[in-house]
């Protein structure tokens, strides 16, 4: 007796078993689609933004630093802001997307603005280019505190939550 006919006399079909296959596939991936999309998907993060200043006077050209705390549940990565003209910052994270991680946070202030008085030099083209008579760029110390600049030792913490917030950075000169 042929193979085929017998399949087809005790009911097995290949085309109807393709489809049951199919059916089932499809119903799992139908299932798992809502659960897989968001898996890898982290809280959306927060929108921080304020201004610093010290003594009451406003810093402009100050790198704003937001890191997560050691041992807290934060739900991401650092984020980071410039200050302008006005001391205003506005965070990002490390992938530009605007916002900062939900938790808690060390802040630490850097001035970007300061100046060793060094000319630096590259060794290459650039270096050509630079006479030897050039005075050198004036020394500029930094107005932040050293204590602001490190994750040790800035007293700056702040409690990041879901939503839009203002943190005023206020420092005080030692």
């Amino acid at each position: 007796m042929n193979v085929s006919l017998q399949r087809r006399q005790s009911g097995y079909c290949p085309n109807r078993l393709h489809h049951v296959r199919h059916v089932v596939l499809r119903s799992w991936l139908l299932l798992a689609l809502p659960v897989l999309w968001g898996c890898g998907q982290s809280a959306p993060p927060a929108t921080v933004e304020g201004t610093v200043r010290i003594n009451g006077k406003s810093l402009d050209h100050c790198l704003i630093t937001f890191l997560p705390e050691s041992g807290q549940e934060v739900t991401g990565p650092h984020s980071t802001g410039v200050t302008d003209a006005r001391g205003y910052y506005r965070l990002r994270l490390p992938d530009q997307r605007e916002g900062a991680s939900v938790g808690r946070h060390r802040v630490l202030v850097q001035d970007l603005s300061v100046s060793t008085g060094v000319c630096r030099r590259d060794h290459g083209r650039v270096d050509q280019e630079i006479e030897q008579t050039t005075p050198p760029a004036p020394t500029r110390r930094s107005r932040v505190p050293a204590r602001y600049n490190s994750a040790e030792g800035t007293p700056l913490r702040r409690d990041v939550k879901p939503g839009r917030q203002v943190f005023d950075l206020e420092l005080v000169r030692e």
